[in-house]
């Protein structure tokens, strides 16, 4: 089940939006530049307060999209999804309608189980679903590409 964490939720002003534009370009920059980590070790100091900790990498993707939305001007909420979802959460996920997701479900293209006369679906299978998802619609267009420059009609 997917629940918003407790925090307050107000859009940023203009030094915040600045703040996390110029935070997360540092951290995206970071991280693509070192590929192969798994944490980080970050310091933080404030008013003679100083800590270190250790910030696994996903995390920090994490973060580095929430400032790309701050900086945005965008309000935003981080919610935790656990492993089963139900069919509004999926769809909501996928960015579908939920009689989209359970077409998909009835025609046996994203496994779920059936408790009591609600479906489940572990968000495992929706991520991998929405990857494979992209990838059939990458081929299709890569294929549409290289028939239109076959036919000479790219420009």
């Amino acid at each position: 089940m997917a629940r918003t964490l407790d925090h307050q939720l107000t859009a940023p002003d203009e030094t915040t939006a600045r703040t996390s534009a110029a935070a997360s370009d540092g951290l995206r920059h970071f991280l693509d530049e070192q590929p192969d980590l798994a944490e980080v070790q970050v310091s933080m100091s404030a008013r003679g307060s100083y800590t270190v900790l250790q910030i696994p990498v996903p995390a920090l993707r994490v973060l580095a999209d929430v400032l790309t939305h701050l900086a945005g001007g965008h309000a935003v909420a981080v919610t935790a999804v656990e492993a089963e979802l139900t069919t509004q959460q999926a769809a909501d996920i996928m960015n579908v309608s939920r009689p989209y997701l359970v077409k998909l479900l009835e025609e046996r293209k994203l496994p779920h189980r059936r408790v009591g006369n609600r479906r489940r679906v572990l968000l495992h299978d929706v991520l991998t679903y929405q990857r494979l998802d992209a990838a059939r619609r990458q081929a299709a267009a890569d294929e549409l590409t290289a028939e239109a420059q076959r036919l000479g009609l790219d420009y």
